[in-house]
């Protein structure tokens, strides 16, 4: 795998970030699960970018995975389990890497990375929510250690509540 830095995304990147946004959701339709069509809207990408919370993945000099991280979710949590829920997380949302770069570990180095930077401001969990039928996706979360805190209806959709609680070296704790 080529060597990945992971960088805040600028405003000059909003418009690979939409693409590679866009490309994701289109594979993830082919396969069943429609659920990032339409595409996330260009405004709120640049808006997710000027509020600091996009960050970009670049390998061989161009962006091949998009994340961002917000210190408070998009949709409220609400009835979840989490090992403690006064913990100071953040929230994952919209990981995508580029269908061109699709099973070659950037997903598993974007978690890593996420639990790293996270674990690096203080947070001791990171928390996220994956569409309920996409088995292959929850899955992967669940191999890299994220624990299954129940589930939520949001927009139209169902999802598993996923948590990770952070170790002093930003790896899995042992609950």
């Amino acid at each position: 795998m080529t060597t990945l830095h992971a960088t805040l995304a600028t405003a000059d990147d909003i418009d690979a970030v939409h693409a590679l946004l866009s490309a994701a959701g289109d594979r993830l339709a082919a396969r069943g699960y429609p659920n990032w069509l339409p595409a996330y809207p260009r405004q709120r990408v640049a808006e997710n970018i000027s509020d600091g919370i996009t960050h970009k993945v670049q390998g061989a000099g161009e962006i091949i995975a998009v994340y961002t991280l917000r210190p408070l979710p998009v949709h409220p949590y609400r009835g979840v389990d989490w090992a403690d829920p006064a913990a100071m997380a953040r929230y994952l949302n919209r990981l995508a890497v580029h269908p061109a770069h699709q099973g070659r570990g950037v997903g598993r180095w974007c978690l890593q990375h996420v639990a790293e930077q996270c674990r690096t401001d203080g947070a001791t969990a990171v928390r996220c929510d994956v569409l309920q039928a996409n088995i292959p996706l929850r899955r992967f979360y669940e191999r890299s250690g994220y624990l299954d805190r129940g589930s939520r209806f949001h927009s139209g959709w169902h999802f598993t509540v996923y948590e990770q609680v952070l170790g002093a070296t930003g790896a899995a704790a042992t609950l």
